[in-house]
């Protein structure tokens, strides 16, 4: 599902009374006998009339499309003294820890819910946001809740995709700016040019000026950081060439912001790769007076603690086994 009201509807059958209604209406019904009233599955798949398995999924729809969002009252004494050593050892304004993943590849999932409660309690009215791209950030949009936010700004920090994806740059945006009922700008260009003479004929297109004025004026930052593996959505999407990537590696790449490749020290990778990268320039992003930072895993401590010397974050939100990872000596 991509947020969007559902076109198709079910029919209900509730004590000899049939009636229709959408699907995002009908997981919002599941989820409130399930989780509020306390009804088991099977007693709602007998109100609704739909089978046992039907209900399942719609419970596993609910909370994936954000209808579902759980609030855990209390925190760990372990991740919030995590924390506390996150700010003094980074000079980060705050810091979110949550438990690490039982299942690694869940990670984005559980940093997603935390940045996506801590970024609906802090993005206010007249807000400029930009917004990067990944796994973690499209799990913090679901968990923002959709309300109006006047006069607030949504603008993509990089370019797109040429094909559609869950993890497109633009529809994150799109997708942000929707559940805030906010304006909202995209860089029409890919992620990355073919050659860097491409990337500077983009760039200075009059059209890509105007969103790089909006980027210029954001006062928050929604970034990540990928891991140096084939995991990382660049790789997979095949924007560098085999042989570019072996010559990231060998050059020392342990991760990447916004597109751009980084040493463990936080230092650009020399290679033309980051010259081709379409995003904002990375002086603008160092301007933004509140970058938050969203990742965890222990795959993400290389990457993490290089962005941490890249840009200046002010807020970082991950797990314990990336906090640990970080605090290490």
């Amino acid at each position: 599902m991509d947020g969007t009201p559902s076109k198709q509807f079910i029919c209900i059958m509730n004590e000899n009374v049939t009636y229709q209604e959408n699907e995002n209406d009908v997981k919002a019904r599941a989820a409130w006998h399930y989780y509020v009233e306390g009804q088991t599955q099977e007693r709602i798949a007998e109100m609704l009339g739909v089978g046992r398995v039907k209900v399942h999924r719609l419970l596993s729809a609910a909370r994936e499309d954000g209808i579902v969002q759980f609030k855990i009252r209390n925190r760990l004494k372990s991740c919030l003294e995590l924390q506390s050593r996150l700010v003094d050892r980074f000079g980060l304004a705050e810091a979110i820890v949550v438990p690490s993943a039982y299942e690694t590849g869940n990670a984005p999932r559980l940093v997603g819910h935390a940045a996506g409660e801590y970024l609906s309690s802090r993005i206010s009215p007249g807000d400029v946001v930009g917004i990067g791209w990944g796994r973690t950030i499209k799990a913090a949009i679901s968990q923002i809740p959709e309300r109006q936010v006047a006069r607030s700004v949504i603008v993509s920090l990089l370019g797109g995709l040429t094909r559609s994806s869950p993890l497109n740059p633009a529809g994150a945006a799109v997708e942000l700016a929707r559940r805030l009922n906010a304006e909202c700008y995209v860089l029409p260009v890919p992620v990355f040019a073919d050659e860097p003479d491409h990337q500077t004929a983009f760039m200075s297109q009059r059209s890509i000026q105007d969103v790089l004025h909006w980027a210029q004026r954001a006062n928050m930052a929604i970034i990540s950081t990928g891991s140096f593996s084939r995991d990382n959505p660049i790789a997979d999407y095949g924007f560098i060439r085999p042989h570019e990537w072996d010559e990231l590696g060998e050059s020392g790449a342990v991760g990447d912001v916004l597109g751009h490749f980084i040493k463990a020290d936080g230092s650009l990778v020399s290679h033309p790769v980051n010259e081709r990268a379409c995003s904002i320039p990375l002086a603008d992003l160092a301007e933004i007076p509140s970058i938050v930072l969203l990742s965890g895993g222990n795959e993400k401590i290389e990457a993490l603690r290089a962005a941490l010397s890249f840009i200046r974050v002010t807020t970082l939100v991950t797990d314990e086994d990336a906090a640990r990872g970080l605090l290490a000596d």
